[in-house]
């Protein structure tokens, strides 16, 4: 059995629902709404289970949850707050119990824990020539180009090698989303507190 639930009108009243609540202009309807853009049997609320769903009964104006059209004859869940729109009319489903969705999965309040492995040999290379600009007193702006790494390197054919080598250093700080450019300049910050550079 679903939470307590109602709907709140336009003019402030509110309808509780129990189970089925048909909406539309016709007097035959659970709710009536007397407008002209609402169709004669406009939409359908249901109770299944624990939830609630709306749908819309192929009205000529459209039935909208949150600003989005439904889909004819399509059942989508409804959650406390919701605004459902009947064409130039609407109404707030309400059922503050249900706040707590089971479906809706949580966000961890922090990432997974970074790699803290150390760099090998090479990847520290790699990192400090990428930041001896910015150690240097220079902009996180200015870091070199992974041809530039290389030619400081004294190995200037070896971008492909630079790249790989960055992938690993970017793992090991845990940077696994974001463009390049903003992984580059994350990568400089992180070396510097863990003491790669």
């Amino acid at each position: 059995m679903a939470a307590r639930a109602s709907l709140i009108l336009s003019d402030g009243s509110e309808r509780e629902l129990d189970g089925e609540l048909t909406i539309g202009r016709a007097e035959d309807n659970d709710l009536t709404v007397e407008k002209p853009t609402v169709s004669r049997h406009h939409a359908l609320v249901t109770e299944e289970g624990d939830r609630w769903f709306v749908e819309d009964r192929g009205s000529f104006n459209g039935t909208y949850l949150n600003g989005s059209r439904l889909q004819p004859g399509v059942k989508v869940p409804l959650r406390h707050g919701d605004r459902v729109g009947l064409g130039a009319e609407s109404v707030v489903f309400s059922a503050p119990a249900s706040m707590v969705d089971p479906e809706v999965t949580t966000a961890l309040q922090t990432g997974p824990p970074a790699l803290t492995r150390p760099l090998s040999p090479f990847q520290r290379q790699v990192v400090e020539a990428l930041c001896a600009g910015w150690l240097a007193g220079g902009s996180l702006d200015d870091l070199p180009t992974n041809e530039e790494i290389a030619a400081r390197l004294g190995t200037p054919g070896a971008t492909e090698t630079v790249k790989a080598a960055l992938r690993r250093a970017y793992a090991k700080a845990g940077l696994t989303e974001g463009s390049p450019y903003a992984k580059r300049r994350a990568l400089c910050k992180i070396a510097r507190q863990r003491g790669w550079i």
